[in-house]
Parts: C-alpha cells; sequence; structure tokens
C-alpha cells in the first residue's frame, strides 16, 4: 500500500510541468531519423513555416524543398539549428550537376532557412567569362585538386573550375549553375583543406535555419494560461501570435511555450486540479513526460557536443589558454543580459558590460542567435585572440560555449573607441601628443600582428571605432571577427568583400585580395583621421571630397595639405608642431599609394611614426 502514492506523485509533477510550459508538438521520428523542433513534416506538428517532407516510401528518407528543386537531408542538428543536404548527383559520365535545369540550389530568401558560411563550394565546368570573377579560379585552385583526386569528378578533371566560401550576399540563398556560367558545382562542409581528397567528407550543403517566432493563434484557447494570444507587431500581415506572460519564457530550441526558468512559481491550484484529474489524465502526462524527456535528452546531447567542438576551437590556436567561462556565471555578470549594461551594438551582435565575482570589469561579445555570420565572425575572433598577445591588442580572457550563441569575454577597454572622440565633445582632449601616441600604439599591434604571430594575421577591419582607448588614453586594436591567418603558402587572402567603406583596399577591387598591405591603407585613413578630426567617408563635404583618402591626396598635389589638419591643432601649435603634422600626413598619403608594392610596411610605419615623436619630444625638452 505503501507504493501506491508514488504514481499521483509523478502525476502531480509531469501535469504541474504541463501547466508551466505548454509543448508545442514535435513532428514524430522519419523512419529512424529524429524531425526536432521547429521542423514540420505535417500540418498537426512543428512550425508549418519550416517544412519539411517525410518519404517512408524512400526508407523514411526526409527531403527538403528549396524553391525549385529536392534535396535528400543527410543529417541535422537541432542545438545549432543546422541541416546538410546532399547536392545534386552529376549527370552520369559528364561533368554537368543534374539540377543544371533547374539553375541548381535556390532558397527563397523570405523563407527562414539561409546555406552558412562552412560550405566550400567547387564550380566546375566553368566558362571563360566566369573566370574573371572575384572567385578564386586559379590553376592552383582547391576545385583542381578535388576533380584529380575524386573518381566521382573525373569527368571535370580538364574543366576550368572556382572554389569559394558561401554564406555572403547573394550566396547565402543560392548556388546558381547555369550553361552561360558553370555547369557543376560541388559543396563541403568545414572542409579541411589539408587532408588528401580520400579523407574529405561526403559532399553536403549546410543550410542553417532562423530560430522560430512564437506560434500563431487564432483566439486564446489556442495559446493556454501561460500567455495570450495578441498582434504580432513585427507582421503587417495581421498576424496574431501567443506571447508569454511575465517571468515565462518562450523556448524557440525546444517549442515550448512559456516555460518558466526558475520553475513553476505558485501553481498550487493547478497542481490540485492535476491531482484530481485521475488515471486519464496520468496516463496522458506520462506521454508527455516521456516526449519531453526523450526530447530534451537529444538537445542536452547536441548541446555537449557543441560544447565540446567551441572548447576545442578556443584551444585549437597553440597560443596562450583561455578560460571557459558558464552561461551561469556570465549572466551573473552582466545582470542577465541588462540594458544598462550595453556597450555596443553592431551586425554581428551585442558587447556588454559585465563584472565578473572577483570585481574585474569585462567586455562580453555575443552573437545574435540565429545569426550566422555573427556566429562566424565571434568564433573566428576567438581563434584569432587565442594566438596573439600584445599590449596594443584587446586582450581575451575567455569564452562561454555552452549557451547556444558563443560569447566571448575580453578585457574591459573604459574610455571607449577613438572614433567617439574624434567626433565627440572630448575631442579637446586629444593633443597632438596623444594622437601620435595612439598612431604609434595602433601600428605596433598591427605590426605585431603582421610580423611576430605565426602564421601572420590580417586584420581586415582597421578603423578608429574598432581602436579602444584605455584610462591613459593608450590605443588598443579591437574587433577581429573579419580577420584572417595568412598561411606561409600564401601572400594574399582571396574573399568576398568584407571590410567598411572608405577603409578598403581600393587595389582590392582589380584582384580580389587582402594583405597585410591592405591593413597600411585602412591604417593610413585612420592617420587622417587623426590628423583632421574628419570621418572617413562625411556627404556633407563636396562631392569630390566625400572620401577622406581622396581628400586629402588631392591637397597634397595642390600643396595645400594643412589645410585639411584639425583648426583646434593649428591653434596654438609650434613651428616644429606644425611640421610635425604635416609629415604624418605625408606617412597617411605613403600609406593610402594605389600600388600596393609601393606602400610601407607596418614595422617601417611604427619607425616612421617613433622618428617623428622622438622630433616633438627632443624639442619640448630643450
Amino acid at each position: 500500500m505503501a507504493a501506491k502514492p508514488l504514481p499521483l506523485l509523478l502525476a502531480a509533477v509531469l501535469l504541474t510541468y504541463a501547466v508551466c510550459a505548454l509543448s508545442l508538438p514535435p513532428c514524430p521520428p522519419c523512419g529512424s531519423t529524429p524531425v526536432p523542433y521547429p521542423l514540420s513534416t505535417s500540418p498537426s506538428c512543428g512550425d508549418p513555416a519550416y517544412t519539411i517532407r517525410c518519404a517512408v516510401a524512400a526508407g523514411g528518407t526526409l527531403f527538403f524543398d528549396s524553391s525549385n528543386n529536392t534535396y535528400p537531408i543527410t543529417s541535422i542538428s537541432a542545438t545549432t539549428q543546422r541541416l546538410t543536404v546532399a547536392p545534386s548527383p552529376f549527370v552520369p559520365n559528364t561533368c554537368v550537376a543534374a539540377d543544371l535545369p533547374s539553375n541548381g540550389l535556390q532558397l527563397n530568401p523570405s523563407a527562414p532557412f539561409n546555406i552558412t558560411s562552412s560550405n566550400t563550394i567547387f564550380y566546375l565546368n566553368c566558362s571563360e567569362s566566369i573566370l574573371s570573377s572575384p572567385l578564386n579560379c586559379t590553376s592552383t585552385s582547391l576545385c583542381h585538386v578535388y576533380s584529380n583526386g575524386s573518381n566521382s569528378a573525373s569527368d571535370c578533371i580538364n574543366t576550368p573550375c572556382c572554389a569559394f566560401r558561401a554564406g555572403g550576399s547573394t550566396t547565402s540563398y543560392r548556388i546558381r549553375v547555369r550553361e552561360a556560367g558553370c555547369r557543376a558545382y560541388r559543396s563541403f562542409v568545414n572542409l579541411d583543406y589539408g587532408l588528401p581528397v580520400s579523407q574529405w567528407p561526403q559532399p553536403g550543403m549546410e543550410l542553417q535555419w532562423l530560430l522560430p517566432a512564437e506560434p500563431t493563434c487564432g483566439g486564446q484557447a489556442d495559446c493556454g494560461s501561460g500567455s495570450t494570444c495578441g498582434p504580432d507587431p513585427n507582421s503587417n500581415r495581421g498576424v496574431n501570435r501567443c506571447f508569454c506572460h511575465s517571468g515565462l519564457q518562450w523556448d524557440p530550441v525546444s517549442g515550448l511555450l512559456c516555460r518558466d526558468p526558475d520553475g513553476c512559481g505558485n501553481n498550487r491550484t493547478a497542481l490540485i486540479a492535476g491531482l484530481g484529474s485521475g488515471l486519464g489524465a496520468f496516463l496522458v502526462a506520462s506521454v508527455i513526460g516521456f516526449l519531453v524527456y526523450k526530447h530534451y535528452r537529444r538537445i542536452k546531447e547536441e548541446q555537449e557536443r557543441l560544447t565540446r567542438e567551441r572548447e576545442e576551437i578556443l584551444n585549437s590556436g597553440g597560443g596562450k589558454s583561455a578560460k571557459i567561462f558558464t552561461g551561469k556565471q556570465i549572466k551573473k555578470a552582466t545582470n542577465s543580459f541588462a540594458k544598462d549594461r550595453l556597450l555596443g551594438v553592431g551586425g554581428y551582435g551585442e558587447v556588454y558590460k559585465g563584472i565578473l565575482e572577483d570585481g574585474t570589469i569585462v567586455a562580453v561579445k555575443c552573437a545574435k542567435l540565429g545569426n550566422t555570420k555573427g556566429t562566424d565572425q565571434v568564433l573566428n575572433e576567438v581563434r584569432i585572440l587565442c594566438q596573439v598577445n600584445h599590449k596594443s591588442l584587446v586582450g581575451l580572457l575567455g569564452c562561454c560555449v555552452e549557451l547556444e550563441q558563443p560569447l566571448l569575454v575580453y578585457e574591459y577597454v573604459p574610455n571607449g573607441t577613438l572614433l567617439d572622440h574624434l567626433q565627440g565633445p572630448s575631442r579637446g582632449l586629444l593633443s597632438w601628443t596623444c594622437r601620435l601616441s595612439i598612431a604609434r600604439a595602433t601600428a605596433e599591434g598591427l605590426a605585431y600582428l603582421h610580423f611576430s604571430a605565426v602564421p601572420p594575421i590580417y586584420h581586415r577591419d582597421v578603423k578608429s571605432s574598432n581602436i579602444l582607448l584605455d584610462e591613459k588614453m593608450n590605443g588598443k586594436v579591437s574587433d577581429f571577427g573579419l580577420s584572417r591567418l595568412a598561411h606561409t603558402d600564401l601572400s594574399h587572402i582571396s574573399t568576398c568583400a568584407q571590410g567598411t567603406l572608405g577603409y578598403l583596399d581600393p587595389e582590392y577591387y582589380r584582384n580580389y585580395q587582402l594583405t597585410d598591405k591592405s591593413d597600411v591603407y585602412s591604417f593610413g585613413v585612420v592617420l587622417l583621421e587623426l590628423l583632421t578630426s574628419q570621418k572617413a567617408i562625411d556627404f556633407n563635404r563636396p562631392p569630390d571630397d566625400v572620401n577622406l583618402a581622396v581628400y586629402v591626396q588631392r591637397l597634397v598635389e595642390e600643396e595645400k595639405i594643412m589645410e585639411c589638419a584639425d583648426p583646434m591643432l593649428k591653434e596654438g601649435a609650434s613651428t616644429l608642431e606644425l611640421e610635425t603634422m604635416k609629415a604624418l600626413g605625408f606617412l597617411a598619403v605613403g600609406c593610402l599609394e594605389e600600388r600596393r608594392q609601393n606602400r610601407p610596411s607596418m614595422k617601417e610605419v611604427v619607425e616612421e611614426i617613433e622618428y617623428i615623436i622622438s622630433i616633438t619630444t627632443a624639442k619640448s625638452v630643450d
């Protein structure tokens, strides 16, 4: 008799959980393959916006239907919101993709799926017109390695081909093949270029889905007691959704509506009602509990795998070690990412001020949920910062890898950005001596990346808003999300257009390659900002002078360089200080030379700035 209360207790717990979180049913497995929420194989499960297809007749195979074709799904990760599809095969005995008539893989840009930057794409059997594109179509391109080393691509050996990484601009939504361009393609996910072709993974195209919004509703009866049916403020089509009451959360990964993150609270009335619901309710709750348990078990396994992968990334640099923070530590440090802790917002996500338990003040950078590029940039910054350590670079303290988006923890630099000071009311605090010191520190940091890091590192986004100032107004280079390692057999990096307008190397537009001299060009623009206190791009200047680099170069040709110097610097300046301002201006123009080979290296830039500073210092001592 003593054992009888146990089933009732279990029923009470399960029913109480059901009150706390209304679960949207995930779809049943397709054959032996689980179908995690929000993917939907029928109108009665998952989220209809994330429809995929289960072909029972094909042995329980899942298919992804694009705008113009169908592709089998080979893997699904609920935690990272990613799935991999098998690309269309070659037409037998040809170097032609079977989906050539439908122009390859085409995604609907308004659908919640996009192609990730984890894909390495090979265009095969290309026309001559494609070979002049920004893609890597050289004779040493990796696609030639593939066609020469793979039996399945043997028909492509003697055809022109190009290689690139997907995930930017239009490649986020399509991999296009056509008669007038390239007639075949292959894709590989997370390809290790150092491996022989025989050890490459099977061809696959990785897609990521955006996290779903709250479920739609036709009335309050569709939502349950923990939420209210109301209009979606982000929709102009009159869509209503179930919005959680205060203290409850929508869990888009698990499909749990209005989950209480801290427990169920005071639901005694619901508990009493649950206890009296009888054996039938107990059986229903048991089934729900079992499904929820299996669902969360899969999620936990995926989270553990993702944590291991990110820990490997964090420690793969071979340089300094970084602390791995827990999600609980980060939430406590940032006061649960409170709005008053927000330091800045960028395309990748947000930066928050945090205070660790020992009182250390830190900055916490986190990628936006569902933003593939933001996630990739934050993880890339982890890789870079684990390999460098210099006083003029923002230091990495650690990373949190157990949450859905990676969080980067680095030293807190309290005085904001150089751009803020040059364009704000504190501009007067930046004396000529202070500006020269900032220029030297920034140049030293970049020279360290180019000449002391192994392999060398190209920053690729040098600008005044990425130069932080500490409490002593020392400059520190930050934001390595676009940085890349320059491997020993490469003198450049071929890339899609990235960087900031006004700072981007103009030679990039001719050969689509970024080198250490591209950082030199961008730094030259920063020197001009230090000299002039003007913006790199300013539409308030005359049309021909919108670009600061072009504007100053014109004044140099007219021998009027000092006309653009900040009037606050010139006021009361000595003759020697004016001469050093002119010297820094000429150094900046040298960094802006159109041909890369005519620009100085960052080591030479450091030496020149130190010489200018020595002249100023020697005169002040006299």
